[in-house]
């Protein structure tokens, strides 16, 4: 049996969102949206009012103190921050990405050292550190020559390892008070045995963040550049096997719906694109009636809101099928492409919608598609995760036992 019902529990939760989102956020994000330098459009109050509410700390575990919420209640509440501003979206959802990773990957005595910290202090971010300046989607869908892939080294000292490289575009760079890192523990291995995970905290000697792109959209959350020299780790804060980190990752990630949640949040973005497009249908007058009567609107919001509940269900689905045993791993990254490329499409058409309006800045729409159009490599390129759901495609193959074999098929496939 199919249910779509939620829980009365993720129904609190999104009820909290939706009121923060448009309380908060939304005036927050008009205010920071239109601030030329990228590292001043940050807000913390809107960090502050969400611990207060409960968010920030959604993905710790209740007996840490957090909201202990799953990949589906995180996806919900993630599409209704996104609806206020998906820059905003993206800090929270770094942040509770990491959350899990720390509940999840660490050994009990970091448990214990770390998490209370994220929870006490109302302002503690979170980010991850894999993309670098020359590697980037060879990481994730990994180039497995010996030696290949990200360069950032990690070299041990007696019981320290001592980090240097470089990171780019790291969501919450500069802004998160803990970073999970990812370093080579061998520069000549293959990338899938090479790699290992390090906590660094934001204020480590050493660690420098000392560029904040302006990008084009998301421009309510920070990406920055962070630079590593000679940044002295504690080997009690090395997360897992050495040489380990990626494949436990890579697990990690498929298990607890990374791509679903980043998914959930750009379909906030359009969303809002569709609500604010049936209000200006309503109230935009043209060749004497109101353009929802115009059938080609009509056409067009239809259209909408049927790309909209598509992808939303595929989400669901996905966050579903993400908590079986025998979960199916390509459904994770196929929802996100799919949520990416038709909240792009969703926005296009309230672009068309609203005609020349839409395309000024005084008006919402511009903002939603510059901020949708990251989302097409936000998360991994969609080109890369459609090659990594490929390669779950290709695992697939069915043998002559399996009932839907075909003959008939494999005869046609001979030339016969």
């Amino acid at each position: 049996m199919i249910d779509f019902s939620l829980s009365p529990e993720q129904k609190e939760w999104v009820a909290i969102a939706q009121r923060f989102a448009t309380e908060v956020v939304i005036p927050a994000a008009e205010r920071a949206d239109r601030i030329a330098e990228a590292d001043q459009a940050f807000d913390w109050q809107v960090i502050r009012e969400a611990s207060q509410r409960g968010l920030r700390t959604l993905s710790v575990p209740k007996e840490f103190g957090g909201g202990g919420a799953d990949v589906l209640t995180l996806a919900m509440v993630g599409e209704q921050i996104a609806y206020g501003d998906l820059g905003l979206a993206v800090a929270f959802d770094q942040s509770w990405k990491i959350m899990t990773a720390l509940s999840h990957l660490t050994n009990d005595e970091q448990r214990k050292r770390w998490i209370p910290r994220v929870v006490e202090d109302p302002e503690f971010l979170l980010g991850v550190g894999a993309t670098e300046p020359l590697h980037a989607s060879d990481n994730l869908l990994p180039y497995d020559a010996p030696g290949s892939g990200m360069q950032m080294s990690a070299v041990r000292k007696g019981d320290k390892w001592i980090l240097n490289g470089t990171k780019r575009y790291i969501s919450n760079g500069g802004l998160a008070k803990l970073y999970y890192i990812l370093a080579r523990t061998d520069q000549k291995g293959m990338l899938s045995a090479s790699l290992t995970g390090f906590l660094v905290p934001g204020d480590a000697p050493g660690f420098t963040v000392p560029e904040i792109w302006d990008k084009m959209g998301q421009r309510t959350v920070q990406n920055g550049t962070l630079v590593f020299e000679n940044v002295e780790v504690p080997d009690r804060d090395r997360v897992g096997e050495v040489g380990a980190s990626l494949p436990a990752l890579g697990r990690f990630l498929l298990g607890f719906g990374s791509n679903i949640q980043a998914g959930a949040t750009v379909l906030g973005v359009a969303q809002r694109a569709y609500d604010v497009s049936l209000q200006y249908a309503f109230e935009r007058t043209q060749g004497g009636k109101p353009i929802i009567e115009h059938q080609i609107q009509q056409v067009r919001l239809a259209r909408m809101a049927m790309k909209l509940q598509a992808a939303r269900s595929y989400l669901w689905y996905a966050g579903w099928n993400c908590r079986q045993p025998d979960f199916d791993r390509k459904h994770a990254s196929l929802a996100k492409i799919f949520a990416a490329e038709e909240s792009v499409a969703v926005v296009k058409d309230a672009m068309e919608l609203w005609g020349a309006t839409g395309y000024m800045k005084k008006n919402p729409v511009e903002k939603l598609m510059r901020d949708a159009l990251s989302f097409l490599h936000s998360d991994g390129t969609n080109d890369v995760l459609s090659l990594k759901a490929a390669a779950f495609i290709q695992q697939e193959r069915r043998e002559s036992s399996d009932a839907r074999y075909s003959r008939r098929v494999a005869d046609a496939a001979r030339g016969l």
